[in-house]
């Protein structure tokens, strides 16, 4: 017996050495077996950000509603509402964004909430492909599959990439070494210093100093991956194209109005602009006559319940222009703002909870064009 267990050693022996790495690389990023509950409930300062653990950020957003105490103001979308940052409301805060895929996913979000942490004031990003059926944005997910959703175990993959990330240099053992005062979890925030801040916004450390020093190698320099989506993906995804809006997300969009108006949460919803440059290819293009209908379509749901929606197609139909952008569609906490002072100067129900001169102050303050406040 003694003499097969070890021949069994020896044999797992160079399995066990080849994992010993990339588990390291996993303990000490915290990208996995370490459980984010304890950190989200406190009020240390944090940054979360996964590179192979992305669906935990539906675990995050829910988990942190669920263990804190409730917000008047929710901001709920795609990564398009990630710019939202407390310091822009004079009430509580907090951006659930990086939950939503289709417009069903909405109410299957809140039907993971207990009622009593309903927020008054619900921000929604409505992205365009939502709406076009031939994007095939819709969600299989069921209430309670996001629940329990935390890899804490690392998926097989990742050790692979884990050796062919350490081979090309995008990392190093130094790199993530804990060298400053906030707890930075997974390795997008220990490398590129980016993830979900307290208020569950996003924070673009790397990718903004790279726009801030015109560095190629930010993502979607110039718009070259949006144009490249655009070019080559014609029947799905985001680019898809589209002729008219979608009646199945019309009647999913109806059910979240309804049920909005029953928990009595205001609702605010806009459509996320694209880059000037992004939407005119669009435009040119041809293929996206959807794009023109939204709003007609739309905005009588919401004028049922007096609620209130926005359209942005582009950056600088909210006052900000191409040069506030992340990448082809998503602006930075700058075009935010402005996107907030929009809606403010329209009379918006959030005049409630958000002071239009101190918005129009902290813009003038701003650190750069991408950034206003201290993260």
């Amino acid at each position: 017996m003694k003499k097969f267990l070890i021949t069994i050693l020896l044999f797992l022996l160079p399995i066990i050495l080849l994992a010993a790495i990339p588990t390291a690389v996993l303990i000490i990023s915290k990208e996995n077996f370490f459980k984010i509950d304890e950190i989200i409930s406190s009020k240390k300062k944090y940054i979360i950000g996964y590179v192979y653990n992305e669906a935990n950020y539906i675990y995050l957003k829910l988990k942190y509603l669920n263990l804190n105490e409730r917000k008047d103001i929710l901001a709920l979308g795609s990564s398009r509402v990630l710019q939202f940052r407390e310091n822009m409301f004079d009430s509580s805060f907090y951006n659930a964004g990086y939950t939503i895929v289709g417009v069903s996913d909405f109410k299957l979000f809140l039907d993971n909430v207990p009622k009593q942490k309903y927020p008054k004031y619900m921000i929604i990003g409505l992205d365009q492909w939502m709406f076009n059926k031939k994007a095939n944005y819709y969600n299989n997910n069921s209430i309670n599959s996001w629940k329990n959703s935390l890899n804490f175990f690392p998926k097989p993959e990742s050790y692979f990439n884990i050796y062919k990330d350490l081979i090309t240099k995008k990392y190093s053992f130094i790199t993530l070494a804990d060298n400053d005062s906030i707890n930075k979890i997974g390795l997008n925030a220990k490398i590129n210093n980016n993830g979900f801040t307290n208020d569950g916004s996003m924070l673009y450390g790397q990718q903004i100093n790279k726009l801030l020093n015109n560095d190629i190698t930010a993502n979607d320099y110039n718009y070259e991956d949006t144009y490249y989506e655009i070019d080559r993906i014609k029947n799905k995804g985001r680019f898809a194209y589209g002729d008219s809006v979608d009646n199945i997300a019309l009647l999913e969009l109806t059910e979240l109005l309804e049920f909005c108006n029953l928990n009595k949460i205001k609702v605010i919803a806009f459509f996320p602009p694209f880059a000037d440059k992004v939407y005119q290819k669009l435009s040119e293009n041809g293929n996206y006559n959807y794009l023109n209908e939204l709003s007609y379509k739309i905005k009588p749901l919401f004028d049922k319940y007096g609620f209130e929606l926005y359209n942005f197609p582009t950056v600088s139909s909210c006052g900000s222009s191409d040069s506030e952008t992340i990448d082809g569609f998503h602006g930075g906490e700058v075009t935010y703002q402005r996107i907030l002072l929009r809606m403010l100067e329209s009379g918006s129900t959030l005049n409630e909870v958000a002071d239009i001169n101190r918005i129009k102050k902290d813009l003038l303050n701003r650190k750069n064009n991408y950034q206003i406040y201290n993260h």
